[in-house]
């Protein structure tokens, strides 16, 4: 399987994962965009870059790339995502048919590549392991994000302190110069 179609797999199944929970899918056009889907997790739209894992037998884990590749017919480009691209990073390791569900800041902490262990015989646990199936992670950060936007107003009172004007610091009755 190529790797695009490899991709479109794991955006199909992460929209699976998203719809299931009950959250509302918006798929990005095109591939120029950062990020290939984004949740509405209860009103809050959550931005997700889905990556496909492959199996690297020499380590006997699940591999992927934490770069955007850029390709155009004669040149491959890698360049570091920012915490600005997207929420969270979804990686679909295939093979098992799980996901796991980084935060953008620990995604790009990594450096370069990120080996997924879906084996017991480890004496203990790669970092990345409490990743696996963290759906929940999404979840709270949209409730996080949902009281911080909706501040409660109380009912029959202004909420700006009755001044509709912007304030320019200046006291009333002082005049600006021109």
């Amino acid at each position: 399987m190529d790797t695009k179609l490899k991709g479109d797999v794991a955006e199909q199944s992460a929209i699976l994962q998203a719809l299931k929970r009950g959250w509302g899918v918006l798929k990005a056009i095109g591939d120029r965009l950062p990020y290939d889907l984004v949740f509405d997790v209860h009103g809050i739209l959550v931005k997700a870059q889905v990556k496909s894992a492959w199996y690297y037998g020499p380590a006997e884990s699940h591999l992927t790339d934490n770069r955007r590749t850029k390709t155009n017919r004669r040149v491959m480009v890698r360049e570091a995502y920012t915490a600005a691209d997207f929420d969270f990073a979804l990686v679909f390791v295939e093979e098992h048919e799980l996901f796991y569900v980084f935060p953008v800041d620990v995604f790009i902490a990594y450096a370069g590549q990120i080996y997924l262990v879906e084996s017991d015989k480890r004496q203990r646990k790669p970092r990345s392991a409490e990743y696996r199936e963290a759906w929940d992670l999404i979840s709270t950060w949209a409730a996080r994000r949902e009281t911080r936007v909706r501040s409660p107003v109380k009912v029959g009172k202004a909420s700006g302190g009755g001044n509709p004007e912007p304030s320019s610091g200046k006291r009333a009755g002082e005049g600006v110069e021109t």
